[in-house]
């Protein structure tokens, strides 16, 4: 249970009770945004965006954009493939795992109370007005003032809100959370477990949102976003004469910008580089960027220094200040007075202030103070050698300040409803739950029956959607009925569906002797055994044939870690790899696989019920998995079954991308159903011997050798005697069954519905794909 916060402001405000905590999000009053509609270049182009890289073309139309295009080609088509959209719900997410469960989303309602705002201030681009602003207002903040060792709290062990000047008003917590040491610091105090702070500023968001907040205690994360062009101008100008600065650059004032771009610079793609936490003398990549833009897209209330007052609109309402308050509203007028309002764009742009005149609190007017520390200088055009020389030194800025632009439009339809009852626009509560959707009537009216005769409508049509399947997946991964002939440019993709017999299959070709990529490689206590700055294949194992390639393909971090280091393309020696095995499908196969090196599909399933059962009573016992539940020991399965545990229809939601919190639509389905029937070769876990079989085929396995026979008998025949004890090589364990017809087994048709759904066209497609071995393997018997 989330820790309530001790005080808040009473300037601030909680979101009503009675309004969903997630909404919907109201489609756009023009047509060509409309859901579904075939001209919105946002959806349509979505998913080219997230999973293509950016040509160099591509990034010169951006840094260049009076250069002529060449046909076919040009800025309107860059400004398509770099858009997305809040309207699309089938994108494929590419969130960090902190983000994911640490961050509140976008389209999730405030709420205060139980949830602490970050602030990532971006040098030169507004953030310590906002900082100021809410100072003003009487917010408690953490940043750089609570650790000035002009206040004596430097040193302190447990947290303590202090006002550094007695009767001005404003207060901060004893911690930096502005610098890495002061984050370490904040979180081994409890910061935001303790909820002492209103605001946070960091320059350091990544990191911050990884040390500080944990999925019980989460984070909304708002920012103030300058063009990078303005940006590098004004920060070279200003660190010309900043002394009080640790980065003060004596030497610059001498130097043309020109000049002063053509030198090393330490802070090249800023942003991108901050939002996936790599240091600056490390080069960002395209799918940096990727990343970057979308934990923007889903984590971020998103602000322009240009439209500062609009902006602040924003984050008052996503922090719950009330406006009405005289303090709130006094400090609103003094930071946008009437006839600031109407002055040019150059003469809005705010400066960094000194901290020291801050901590010492020198009596000033704020506005004096602003005005002190702006700097003037030249603004540069975009055709102008200084704009096209600055831009060109920060390509993926400039390409994620485009996207955030687009983003700033979209996100005020969401802002706006967050406290708006509107029943055209917001989910009731019980349709904001998110939670399983409604089942078919034919999992309503048979859930169990599996015949290849059973079909669906949604089955009759799958044969006709192929146009459904994304673009990439179409490119990437080669269709069944292409020859099982091995090529050095087609790598087999084990898809692994946990509790489907997916470890046994792996024991089995370990002890066959295969190189296997999975997430034993990156495992840190083989760390002596393998050099990481080559890609190769070793032996974890004396005992064991096997061997595993040095990279970690379980999880996103892992795959774009080995993306990195160049697996599976042509950038990189390879190791030798016979397949490669992971659950995440779809962020696997976008970020591994090219066309110009394929994946063959292939996995084992099994009945979606008979799945859950499996893992509700493996994780009552696996107390070596991160997911382990001593709770779940003290429930029965017809309790833990009467609830979505979120997991519902986990399969559909990794064929398609979606996360567990987006909503399943019948086009889902649809598509998963595709991808199963022209992609995959289909193994069945009640069918484990024969699926083996097929698997040996298109692998290329030599049955008739004495190692494979043996390997055969000790994984195949002990999986089909079903014998289950203590823990043992297929991570299996005897527990009871869910009964047909009981209520453990009607919740949990009802929660997985979809999969459910989709199992019976993959039995189906199972004995359709027997054409494909005939004559090479012998049928199992049944």
């Amino acid at each position: 249970m989330s820790t309530r916060r001790p005080h808040r402001h009473t300037s601030r405000r909680r979101p009503p009770s009675d309004l969903p905590q997630t909404i919907s999000i109201p489609p756009s009053s023009s047509s060509s945004y409309a859901p579904g509609s075939s001209r919105s270049f946002i959806q349509t182009s979505a998913l080219l965006l997230l999973f293509t890289t950016v040509t160099l073309y591509q990034f010169t139309s951006i840094l260049h954009p009076s250069s002529s295009p060449p046909s076919g080609g040009g800025r309107r088509s860059l400004l398509s493939t770099l858009s997305s959209s809040y309207l699309s719900t089938s994108l494929h997410s590419t969130l960090l795992p902190w983000a994911h469960h640490n961050l509140v989303d976008i389209s999730t309602t405030p709420d205060p109370t139980a949830e602490t705002a970050l602030f990532w201030h971006i040098p030169k681009s507004g953030g310590t007005t906002a900082k100021r602003l809410y100072q003003c207002m009487g917010l408690t903040l953490a940043h750089r003032v609570g650790a000035d060792p002009r206040f004596g709290h430097q040193n302190d062990k447990e947290l303590k809100v202090f006002e550094p000047h007695a009767g001005k008003d404003w207060r901060v917590v004893n911690v930096d959370t502005t610098i890495r040491s002061g984050i370490v610091k904040a979180e081994k105090m409890g910061l935001v477990q303790s909820g002492s702070a209103d605001l946070i500023f960091t320059m350091e968001p990544a990191f911050a949102g990884e040390k500080l907040y944990d999925p019980e205690h989460q984070g909304r994360f708002l920012a103030l976003f300058r063009h990078p062009v303005d940006r590098a101008v004004s920060m070279f100008y200003y660190l010309q004469t900043a002394t009080w600065e640790r980065t003060y650059r004596p030497e610059w004032a001498s130097m043309s910008v020109l000049e002063w771009a053509s030198l090393p610079n330490s802070e090249q793609d800023y942003m991108v580089h901050k939002l996936v936490n790599k240091p600056f003398g490390e080069p960002v990549t395209e799918t940096d960027l990727i990343i970057a833009k979308e934990l923007v897209r889903q984590r971020f209330v998103v602000g322009l220094m240009q439209e500062m007052e609009e902006s602040v609109r924003r984050f008052n309402v996503a922090l719950g200040v009330d406006v009405d308050v005289e303090r709130n509203r006094g400090c609103m007028l003094e930071f946008f007075p009437e006839e600031q309002l109407q002055q040019q764009e150059g003469e809005q742009q705010e400066e960094e202030k000194k901290e020291e005149e801050a901590a010492a609190g020198e009596e000033k007017t704020l506005k004096d103070t602003d005005n002190k520390n702006s700097n003037k200088h030249p603004k540069f055009e975009p055709d102008s050698p200084e704009y096209k020389a600055i831009a060109e030194r920060n390509p993926l800025d400039m390409i994620l300040y485009q996207y955030i632009e687009k983003l700033f439009e979209e996100q005020k339809a969401i802002i706006d409803h967050y406290y708006t009852r509107d029943d055209d626009s917001v989910l009731n509560p019980e349709e904001a739950a998110v939670a399983a959707p409604e089942p078919h009537e034919e999992v309503v009216e048979d859930t169990r029956t599996l015949s290849l005769e059973d079909e669906s409508p949604l089955q009759e049509q799958a044969e006709n959607t192929a146009a459904l399947i994304p673009e990439q997946a179409q490119q990437n991964l080669v269709n069944v009925g292409q020859s099982f002939d091995k090529s050095p440019t087609i790598t087999p993709f084990f898809w692994h569906v946990p509790k489907c017999g997916g470890t046994s299959l792996q024991r089995l070709y370990w002890c066959m002797g295969m190189s296997i990529a999975n997430e034993v490689g990156g495992n840190p206590k083989f760390a002596q055994a393998v050099d990481r700055s080559s890609l190769q294949a070793f032996k974890p194992w004396t005992d064991n044939p096997g061997r595993v390639v040095n990279v970690d393909v379980s999880t996103h971090q892992g795959i774009m870690d080995a993306g990195r280091r160049g697996f599976l393309s042509e950038d990189a020696e390879q190791a030798e790899v016979d397949f490669i095995s992971t659950s995440e499908f779809t962020f696997a196969y976008s970020m591994l696989y090219s066309p110009s090196h394929r994946a063959r599909m292939f996995a084992l399933f099994r009945h979606p019920i008979e799945r859950q059962v499996s893992k509700f009573f493996y994780l009552r016992k696996a107390t070596w998995e991160p997911t382990y539940n001593e709770r779940w020991q003290k429930i029965s399965l017809t309790e833990w079954a009467s609830k979505e545990r979120g997991e519902n229809n986990w399969m559909v939601r990794k064929l398609v991308g979606k996360d567990p919190t987006a909503e399943l639509v019948p086009d889902d389905l649809k598509v998963a159903m595709e991808l199963i029937r022209t992609k995959f070769i289909i193994g069945l876990m009640d069918r484990y011997q024969e699926s083996v079989h097929r698997f040996n085929v298109f692998l290329g396995v030599d049955e008739s050798s004495p190692r494979s026979q043996q390997c055969m008998i000790e994984f195949t025949e002990a999986k089909a005697s079903n014998k289950r004890g203590k823990k043992n090589d297929g991570n299996s364990y005897e527990h009871p069954e869910a009964m047909e017809g009981s209520p453990a087994w009607k919740s949990l048709a009802q929660i997985h519905s979809y999969d459910v759904e989709l199992f019976k066209f993959i039995r189906r497609e199972y004995g359709l794909q027997a054409h494909l071995y005939e004559g090479k393997i012998a049928t199992e018997t049944e």
